[in-house]
């Protein structure tokens, strides 16, 4: 019985991290509309979001963005481990809109469903404004497709209903060398993994 209340007591610790992470200041406002409180999480992708921004995120897939609520889903370790690893908004931005335009006009909490989904679908989906050696490349014959998904959303959605996700794949890198420092405390590398005809950067 003892041991029951330890697993409860671990997994309430858990938790505890999660919402002290979400408590940081930076964390206080959507990744990406800056609405106030937020109160959702993309697990994979290690950022806190609002209502609105959640139900663009769960629409563009869990294989893309995998949607929680802080407060009323059941999260694993790893999924916790994940979003403390990743450090919460400020950090998740810095590589997800690296190469934001100058003078691009972010979503903000009072913006149109049409103008949050086309942010979202370019700055996680598509990676539009990561830095171009970051985003995770398909060998699939159709990176013309990337151009006509702007044009025929019909045909994107089409695709993307084909992607089947299997399960996470942990990969454990036991070195690097010439690592490229981006900031004051630490490196930012990069692993190339081919499997098959798949290849993630």
């Amino acid at each position: 019985m003892s041991g029951g209340h330890g697993d409860a007591g671990m997994a309430s610790g858990k938790m505890a991290k999660l919402k002290e992470l979400l408590q940081k200041s930076e964390n206080r406002i959507c990744a990406d509309c800056s609405a106030p409180d937020p109160n959702w999480a993309s697990a994979n992708i290690g950022v806190f979001i609002c209502v609105k921004c959640s139900g663009v995120h769960r629409s563009v897939g869990t294989h893309i963005s995998k949607v929680m609520s802080v407060t009323l889903d059941k999260w694993s370790d790893d999924e916790i481990d994940s979003m403390v690893e990743v450090g919460g908004n400020s950090q998740a931005n810095a590589i997800y809109e690296a190469f934001l335009p100058e003078g691009y006009r972010k979503p903000h909490p009072d913006s149109a469903q049409e103008e949050r989904q086309k942010f979202i679908k370019s700055k996680y989906e598509l990676q539009e404004f990561l830095e171009p050696s970051l985003r995770i490349v398909s060998n699939h014959p159709s990176d013309a497709g990337k151009q006509a998904s702007n044009s025929h959303s019909a045909s994107s959605k089409s695709e993307i209903g084909m992607v089947e996700f299997i399960g996470i794949l942990n990969v454990k890198v036991i070195g690097g060398t010439k690592l490229a420092i981006r900031d004051m405390s630490s490196s930012d590398p990069y692993v190339v993994l081919t499997l098959g005809q798949q290849v993630i950067t």
